[in-house]
């Protein structure tokens, strides 16, 4: 079954317009981010742990680097989703947090009616391609609303060092790995550099950032891969970059990350460009 996307970028980040059949691996990113069921198979999301349903009364909300993968149930049609991805500091900017600060309190956030009906309007004007001032007015508008919707829900006081890597070990393994990030990577090295046998440094990464490092590394790898879609290299050249050994395997590495292929994410990114 076929799947497709489409971006619109905002000063908050960027939305995604998905329709997708194919299950989602465990994955992160550096956005928050906010996923609103359309029509077709909405399946469940589970973010750290946790089972989000979703549906025209659910949406999920994913923090920064917060572990989440998604199941299709079986179906006739694909999910069709609105998928926001937020830039977390121009959120806290705009909620007043502290830095570091999770911006969502809970991975599900219950939708009143016309907020569902406001998502599935944006979707329309969207799809019909309403012109760029009407559209990123009406994107905007609907992000502070489920921005707001969210903070509701949040806890007045956050707990203490919330959001923060205390251990110097991980944060080398990180920088690490950022700066090796189209390297191929040896995780026992990694530990080695930063002084722990393997499973205590995957016990101790786990503690810290609630990823493994392969999920970690995987999620700096889509990152670049995003950068690199932008440029004018092939999917060949984009594959070797980061280390894949094959086309094939970065397609589906990609696939299962984003949802689409990474030649259909590349035509999508370019009609916005």
């Amino acid at each position: 079954m076929s799947s497709s996307i489409r971006l619109f970028r905002g000063t908050f980040g960027h939305v995604s317009m998905l329709n997708v059949s194919s299950n989602f691996v465990t994955h992160a990113h550096a956005e928050a981010h906010l996923i609103i069921w359309l029509d077709g198979v909405a399946g469940e999301m589970t973010i750290g742990g946790e089972v989000v349903r979703l549906g025209a009364g659910m949406a999920a909300c994913i923090n920064s680097f917060q572990p989440h993968s998604h199941a299709l149930s079986d179906g006739s049609a694909p999910g069709r989703f609105l998928a926001f991805y937020i830039d977390p500091d121009w959120a806290r900017r705009r909620l007043g947090l502290a830095p570091k600060v999770p911006l969502f309190a809970m991975p599900a956030l219950p939708l009143d009616g016309w907020l569902y009906r406001a998502a599935v309007s944006l979707y329309d004007e969207l799809n019909d391609g309403a012109g760029d001032e009407l559209a990123s007015y009406e994107t905007e508008r609907l992000v502070d609303s489920l921005i707001d919707a969210a903070d509701m829900a949040r806890p007045r006081k956050a707990p203490a060092g919330a959001g923060a890597l205390q251990d110097h070990r991980v944060r080398k393994a990180i920088e690490l790995m950022k700066s090796n990030v189209c390297e191929r990577i040896c995780f026992d090295d990694v530990a080695r550099s930063v002084g722990l046998s393997r499973p205590h440094f995957f016990a101790l990464f786990k503690e810290q950032t609630n990823l493994t490092p392969n999920v970690y590394w995987n999620t700096l790898r889509m990152e670049e891969a995003l950068k690199q879609l932008q440029s004018q290299d092939s999917l060949t050249s984009v594959a070797c970059n980061l280390g894949f050994t094959s086309q094939g395997n970065f397609t589906r590495f990609f696939r299962d990350h984003a949802g689409v292929p990474p030649t259909i994410y590349r035509e999508a990114a370019r009609a916005t460009a």
